[in-house]
């Protein structure tokens, strides 16, 4: 099965980023968020009033997002900057850091925050892996990087090491298996999970996309959603599209986007029926680059889009951070 999306299912139609991730559904006030990792923003959207656009932003040079995840305070957030955890703060429009990563100096500067997720228990996992500045100055992505999970409390575990791209993260609704995206091995790994021991498990691939996309020469899974059924939503970076597989990692569809760089997805809307995809635009590297919303010509790089469905898309709903904000 195939689905092609276009022009007019960009979302909404006066916004445009450079690399935008990290996009969640809030079903408690109908909202849309996501992150701009470049440039350091968190966006969110009123899905019933689109005049209400509010933007948190780092001002500090050399400051990224990677991730953001829900509280149990609407007007909250937590943030994953580029060397640790912050609250964010959209009433007084604020972006502060309340915890640093436990990382060497030689970490620090060479590492940022990437995906992350929030379990069924309030703790956070996130991703590591190598800073912008580094990837462009050696040309490639090193093993360096890490997936973290950190307690409300801010004890932090090392779940796996020596990672390149630790991307989209899942959990089933119990909490006993984990999807972990490994994008430049192509593939979504699944794990068991005992929350007791904190302890992952029987590793097995569940996607393996150089085996879907076998004429792209670099067909990385990147951020992803689980339904309660069991099946995934992928982006695909590099494909214009968005990959949904059935429990069994089976192919059901392809969702082609406009736009080569697929970045995020997530599943929302008060009927659960809509599909919300980040892209990246193609000139996310050329920071001389002016990334113009009035132009829907050729690439769509650095748009959403929204796809609505005839049916409820079973997405499971966010977790909230579980520490005190």
């Amino acid at each position: 099965m195939s689905t092609q999306l276009s022009a007019s299912n960009i979302f909404p139609e006066d916004y445009r980023g450079r690399l935008t991730e990290g996009i969640t559904y809030d079903y408690r006030n109908n909202t849309l968020l996501w992150v701009d990792i470049i440039l350091g923003e968190v966006h969110r959207i009123s899905l019933d009033d689109l005049n209400k656009h509010e933007v948190l932003k780092w001002n500090e040079q050399g400051e990224s997002i990677g991730f953001v995840a829900l509280t149990k305070d609407l007007d909250t957030v937590l943030v994953c900057g580029k060397s640790g955890l912050a609250y964010g703060k959209f009433k007084a429009n604020t972006l502060e850091y309340f915890f640093k990563y436990p990382l060497t100096e030689v970490e620090q500067k060479r590492l940022r925050s990437n995906d992350g997720i929030i379990d069924p228990w309030g703790n956070l996992w996130i991703g590591l892996m190598n800073d912008f500045h580094v990837t462009a100055k050696e040309g490639e992505v090193k093993p360096e990087g890490k997936l973290l999970r950190i307690t409300p409390d801010l004890k932090v575990d090392v779940m796996i090491e020596n990672t390149k791209i630790s991307n989209g993260l899942a959990f089933c609704s119990k909490g006993t298996k984990l999807y972990w995206t490994d994008s430049l091995n192509y593939t979504i790994w699944k794990f068991d999970y005992d929350h007791e021991t904190n302890t992952l498990s029987n590793k097995v691939p569940f996607l393996e996309t150089k085996k879907v996309y076998t004429d792209v020469e670099s067909p990385e899974p990147d951020g992803m959603v689980r339904t309660t059924n069991g099946e995934v939503y992928t982006a695909v970076f590099s494909t214009s599209t968005v990959l949904h597989v059935d429990k069994e990692g089976q192919v059901i569809e392809k969702i082609h986007v406009p736009a080569e760089r697929c970045t995020c997805v997530t599943i929302g809307g008060q009927d659960g029926d809509h599909l919300f995809i980040n892209t990246a635009n193609l000139k996310l590297d050329d920071f001389d680059a002016k990334i113009d919303p009035t132009d829907f010509f050729g690439d769509l790089g650095g748009f959403l889009f929204k796809y609505k469905s005839d049916h409820n898309l079973k997405g499971i709903k966010k977790n909230f951070w579980g520490g005190d904000v």
